[in-house]
C-alpha cells in the first residue's frame, strides 16, 4: 500500500505545540498539507498555526487533552466536519517523569499513563474508527526506543512507551486484512526537543538528552515518509539502527549496555529541586529544539536534512 500524497493529505496531529508534533506539523506545512493541530494549550497551538500557515497550509487548531474521551471525541468531529476526513493520524503527544520508582506523587503517575497510554490509545481508536469507515487511513504512533532498551532513572516514561508499542503491534494484527489501513510504529532515540525541561524530575539531576541527540526535523521527514510509504516500524539515525540491530543479535547484552549508557547520560552534574515540571500546566510558547546538540555545525547539518529528506 501506497499512504495518501502529503500535498492533499488531511492530517491531526497531536502534541502539535512542540518537539516532534511541532517539526511534523511544519514538514506537512511545506508540502501544503490540510493540518488539524492538536495540544492542550489554544496558545501554544496559535503560535505553531501561524508558522504553519506562512509556509503554505491550512490549518485546524483544537485544543485537546488526549487524556479525556470526550475531547478526542471533540477533535474527531472538529477534524472531519472541517475537512471531510483523515487521512493521517500521528500520535505524538507524550509527557514524561523521571526518578526512582516511589519518588513521584500519585497525580503525576496518573497524568502520565492518561496522557501516554490513555491518551495514544483514545487516539489509535478515534483514528481506526474514522478510517474503517471511510476505507482508509494511515495512523502513526509515536514510541521510542526506550520500548526495546529500558531505562532505570525514567521507568515510568519507559513502561509508557512498552505500552504504545504493544499497542501498535497488536493494532497491526488487528488491520492486516484491510488493505488500505496500516498502523506504523516510529521509535526515535534520543531527539533534541524541549522534553527533559518539562518532564517531572525527582532524580536531584537536570535531565539532558542522551548523546547523540538528533535534530526533530529529521524524525518529521521519517514520518511524512512512513505516513507515505507505510511500515511496520522505523527509527531514524545510525546510533539507533546499530541499537536495534544489536538488539537482534544479543538482546540481554544490548539492554544492559545501552540501558547503562542511557541511565549514566539522561542526567547532567547540575543539581535540581524535584518538581512536576510542565506536565500538569503546559508553557503557553512552544518549541521544536531543546538546545542538546552541540555544535552550529551539526545543529545545521540535523535541520537541513530533515527538510530535505
Amino acid at each position: 500500500m501506497t499512504g495518501p500524497d502529503p500535498r492533499h493529505s488531511v492530517v491531526v496531529i497531536t502534541g502539535a505545540s512542540s518537539g516532534i508534533g511541532r517539526a511534523t506539523a511544519l514538514a506537512y506545512a511545506r508540502e501544503g498539507a490540510r493540518l488539524v493541530l492538536a495540544s492542550r494549550r489554544r496558545e501554544a497551538l496559535a503560535d505553531v498555526e501561524r508558522d504553519c500557515r506562512a509556509r503554505g497550509g491550512e490549518v485546524l487548531v483544537v485544543p485537546t487533552d488526549i487524556g479525556e474521551p470526550a475531547a478526542v471525541d471533540e477533535l474527531t468531529r472538529a477534524a472531519l466536519q472541517r475537512f471531510g476526513r483523515i487521512d493521517v493520524w500521528v500520535e505524538a503527544a507524550a509527557v514524561g517523569i523521571a526518578g526512582p520508582l516511589g519518588s513521584e506523587p500519585v497525580d503525576e503517575l496518573r497524568r502520565l499513563v492518561d496522557t501516554n497510554v490513555l491518551g495514544a490509545t483514545l487516539c489509535a481508536r478515534a483514528a481506526l474508527t474514522t478510517f474503517r469507515t471511510q476505507g482508509h487511513g494511515v495512523l502513526v504512533l509515536v514510541g521510542s526506543l526506550l520500548s526495546v532498551f529500558p531505562n532505570s532513572v525514567i521507568p515510568l516514561y519507559s513502561m509508557s512507551k512498552f505500552a504504545v508499542r504493544g499497542l501498535a503491534l497488536s493494532l497491526q494484527q488487528e488491520v492486516a486484512r484491510h488493505p488500505r489501513i496500516r498502523v506504523c510504529l516510529v521509535l526515535p532515540g534520543t531527539v533534541d526537543t524541549p522534553f527533559f525541561q518539562r518532564a517531572a524530575n525527582h532524580t536531584g539531576r537536570r535531565l539532558r538528552a542522551i548523546p547523540p541527540a538528533y535534530a526533530p526535523e529529521r524524525l518529521a521527514a521519517r514520518i511524512l515518509t512512513v505516513a507515505r510509504h507505510p511500515r511496520r516500524q522505523t527509527t531514524v539515525g545510525v546510533v539507533s539502527h546499530l541499537m536495534l540491530a544489536a538488539h537482534r543479535v544479543a538482546p540481554r547484552a544490548a539492554e544492559s549496555v545501552i540501558g547503562r549508557w542511557g541511565a549514566a547520560f539522561v542526567t547532567g552534574p547540575s543539581a535540581v529541586a524535584p518538581g512536576p515540571g510542565a506536565i500538569f500546566d503546559p508553557p503557553a510558547t512552544g518549541a521544536v529544539h531543546g538546545g542538546y546538540r552541540r555544535g552550529r555545525v551539526r545543529r545545521r547539518l540535523g535541520t537541513w536534512l530533515g527538510a530535505r529528506s
